[in-house]
């Protein structure tokens, strides 16, 4: 059995590197607590060697590796723990969500990001892995360009989960890394996120007179007035119209309290919400329409499950209205109303439907939570609304966020851009002093 010493070449290193022949392999070994252990083993002397080299030029940049870890096996191990229902609450990662790590690793990362040590991941071997993924020249894909983002967000996460388990510490330049504006595609609807559409104040009266007209045709009809009324006075999430319980409803001191939400992940009730503005009142006129729309509400909930803690129960069961049920009263309701075109289809009796075309796909009940929001903001100072108060009534931590996300909906109709262009054309057409 040969031995061969080789020192690191660094002052800093706390101990030497040794290069062993042991039952036909090679073995690399290092002092630790006062005792030889073996760290990495190798078919040959040549790989030994270059592991040694390595690891000095490793130690030397801070970033020293005991032990070469692959960036597919490690990241797949990331993504298992995701998919298995690592969750942090404080950063809503939900399970469906974890999901996602998963199908990235599968269908876009391995088969063009090379394996490698996860050490030497920086910002050049994450533009190969862009390169080939979304193109350059003639191969070039626009069309990706948004799924590349989404899948370099996803690789960030991944970064730094790897800092916290110590298993590489120096991701500065991978983590820094952006797409090159020279690999940005010209269309904006290729490159910029989708915005969700607002629901036309106009659209929105004409839902809202129809479901209150039909409210007691069954129980669904029932159900879609409780639904699209709550979402134009409060703006709730779904999450939270499914959470909402009858005593959160306060008639007497007027508001409706958002305690928790339904996690439809773990079919339970949570009082753990998106962020810690979530938990909120949000106050109503007591001498106007959304009271006597709640007041209605209680009724009807009550006279359907009136076992049911549940505002919107479920026909069946302890729990709410199910998301599908949710998804498929709403889009029914527009499909009525000539907002949606949808195809359906009988499925083991049950009722299943494809989304043909709508303008609010993927925002069905969040394009109320906008025309709510957009309201309040251009409305602010004639109702001198304060930032804290839209931010809370929103449930948001920041009134940026609020702003950021819903401050630039146009509400007006042709009529009153006319009327607004007119006022400023005759403004400005006023004689002009000059100044001497």
């Amino acid at each position: 059995m040969s031995t061969e010493n080789l020192q690191s070449g660094t002052q800093n290193v706390p101990s030497k590197l040794w290069i062993r022949n042991k039952n036909n392999k090679f073995v690399v070994q290092k002092i630790i607590e006062g005792k030889q252990v073996q760290i990495a083993s190798f078919p040959t002397r040549a790989l030994a060697k270059k592991y040694v080299d390595n690891y000095k030029v490793a130690y030397a940049m801070a970033k020293v590796v005991d032990k070469e870890y692959s960036f597919h096996e490690l990241f797949e191990k990331f993504a298992t723990i995701k998919k298995e229902g690592g969750r942090n609450i404080k950063s809503c990662v939900t399970i469906s969500a974890g999901n996602r790590y998963m199908s990235h690793f599968k269908n876009y990362i391995q088969p063009n990001f090379k394996d490698c040590a996860v050490h030497e991941i920086g910002g050049r071997k994450i533009q190969e892995f862009v390169d080939k993924f979304l193109g350059t020249g003639d191969s070039y894909k626009p069309e990706l360009f948004k799924t590349t983002n989404l899948v370099l967000a996803n690789l960030r996460r991944f970064f730094k989960w790897c800092i916290k388990e110590q298993y590489h510490s120096n991701f500065q330049s991978a983590l820094l890394y952006r797409i090159p504006r020279e690999q940005e595609p010209r269309d904006t609807l290729m490159r910029d996120p989708v915005v969700a559409t607002v629901i036309n104040p106009k659209d929105a009266a004409k839902l809202l007179e129809f479901v209150w007209e039909h409210r007691n045709d069954s129980i669904h009809a029932g159900y879609a007035c409780m639904i699209f009324y709550i979402l134009f006075y409060f703006g709730f999430r779904r999450s939270e119209i499914l959470g909402l319980k009858k005593n959160q409803v306060n008639l007497t001191d007027n508001y409706v309290y958002v305690g928790g939400k339904f996690d439809v992940e773990h079919w339970t009730y949570s009082t753990e919400t998106k962020n810690t503005g979530s938990k909120r009142k949000v106050y109503f006129n007591p001498n106007g329409d959304a009271k006597a729309k709640l007041e209605w509400m209680l009724s009807f909930s009550n006279k359907i499950r009136p076992d049911s803690d549940f505002l919107i129960a479920a026909t069946r069961g302890s729990a709410p209205l199910s998301p599908f049920m949710f998804r498929k009263i709403v889009y029914a309701t527009y499909e009525f109303l000539g907002l949606a075109k949808i195809k359906w289809n009988n499925d083991k009796n049950s009722k299943k439907f494809t989304i043909i075309s709508c303008p609010f796909k993927g925002c069905m009940s969040k394009t109320w939570r906008h025309l709510k929001a957009a309201q309040l903001i251009k409305n602010r100072a004639r109702l001198e609304l304060s930032e804290n108060y839209i931010k809370s009534v929103m449930g948001h931590d920041d009134y940026n966020t609020t702003r950021g996300i819903y401050g630039d909906h146009d509400l007006f109709e042709v009529e009153e851009h006319q009327e607004l262009a007119t006022k400023i054309e005759q403004f400005r057409n006023q004689p002009i002093k000059l100044l001497n």
